[in-house]
Protein backbone atom coordinates (compact mmCIF):
# COMPACT_ATOMS: atom_id res chain seq x y z
CA UNK A 1 0.00 0.00 0.00
CA UNK A 2 1.61 3.52 -1.03
CA UNK A 3 -0.04 7.09 -0.66
CA UNK A 4 0.13 9.57 -2.94
CA UNK A 5 -1.02 12.42 -3.32
CA UNK A 6 -2.99 14.53 -6.21
CA UNK A 7 -4.50 17.70 -7.23
CA UNK A 8 -8.23 18.69 -6.81
CA UNK A 9 -8.88 17.85 -10.46
CA UNK A 10 -7.07 14.90 -10.66
CA UNK A 11 -9.13 13.12 -7.92
CA UNK A 12 -12.07 14.78 -9.55
CA UNK A 13 -11.06 12.84 -13.12
CA UNK A 14 -9.89 9.44 -10.99
CA UNK A 15 -13.04 9.47 -8.42
CA UNK A 16 -15.51 10.46 -12.18
CA UNK A 17 -14.05 6.62 -13.56
CA UNK A 18 -14.91 4.44 -9.94
CA UNK A 19 -17.88 1.99 -11.07
CA UNK A 20 -19.32 1.61 -8.09
CA UNK A 21 -19.16 2.54 -4.25
CA UNK A 22 -17.11 -0.83 -4.04
CA UNK A 23 -14.93 0.03 -6.90
CA UNK A 24 -11.71 1.40 -5.46
CA UNK A 25 -9.07 3.72 -6.64
CA UNK A 26 -6.12 0.93 -7.35
CA UNK A 27 -8.59 -1.11 -9.67
CA UNK A 28 -9.55 2.40 -12.00
CA UNK A 29 -6.03 2.89 -11.90
CA UNK A 30 -5.32 -1.03 -12.80
CA UNK A 31 -8.21 -0.89 -15.30
CA UNK A 32 -7.18 2.58 -17.03
CA UNK A 33 -3.36 2.24 -17.30
CA UNK A 34 -1.47 -0.49 -18.89
CA UNK A 35 2.26 -1.67 -17.83
CA UNK A 36 4.71 0.83 -19.43
CA UNK A 37 5.97 -0.08 -22.85
CA UNK A 38 4.01 -3.04 -23.71
CA UNK A 39 1.82 -2.48 -27.29
CA UNK A 40 -0.61 -5.38 -26.03
CA UNK A 41 -1.39 -3.87 -22.99
CA UNK A 42 -1.89 -0.46 -24.08
CA UNK A 43 -4.28 -2.29 -27.13
CA UNK A 44 -6.18 -4.22 -24.13
CA UNK A 45 -6.70 -1.47 -22.08
CA UNK A 46 -8.48 0.64 -25.15
CA UNK A 47 -10.56 -1.96 -25.44
CA UNK A 48 -11.94 -2.12 -21.88
CA UNK A 49 -12.90 1.20 -22.03
CA UNK A 50 -16.59 2.49 -22.15
CA UNK A 51 -17.78 3.44 -25.31
CA UNK A 52 -17.71 7.18 -26.06
CA UNK A 53 -21.27 9.09 -26.63
CA UNK A 54 -21.35 10.02 -30.80
CA UNK A 55 -21.13 13.77 -28.92
CA UNK A 56 -17.61 13.16 -27.10
CA UNK A 57 -16.58 11.31 -30.43
CA UNK A 58 -17.16 14.52 -32.34
CA UNK A 59 -15.32 16.83 -30.48
CA UNK A 60 -12.45 14.54 -30.10
CA UNK A 61 -12.51 13.71 -33.89
CA UNK A 62 -12.45 17.55 -34.60
CA UNK A 63 -9.95 18.10 -32.29
CA UNK A 64 -7.69 15.50 -33.75
CA UNK A 65 -8.02 16.45 -37.35
CA UNK A 66 -7.15 20.12 -36.49
CA UNK A 67 -4.04 18.90 -35.24
CA UNK A 68 -3.65 16.82 -38.31
CA UNK A 69 -4.52 20.03 -40.48
CA UNK A 70 -1.35 21.63 -37.86
CA UNK A 71 0.80 19.03 -38.84
CA UNK A 72 0.91 18.58 -42.46
CA UNK A 73 2.76 21.40 -43.20
CA UNK A 74 5.42 21.01 -40.83
CA UNK A 75 6.29 17.25 -42.46
CA UNK A 76 6.24 19.09 -46.37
Amino acid sequence: MKTIAVSEKAYTRLASWKAGRDDTFSAVIERLIPPKGTLAAALEAAASLPELPAREFESLEKAVNATRRKLRPAWK
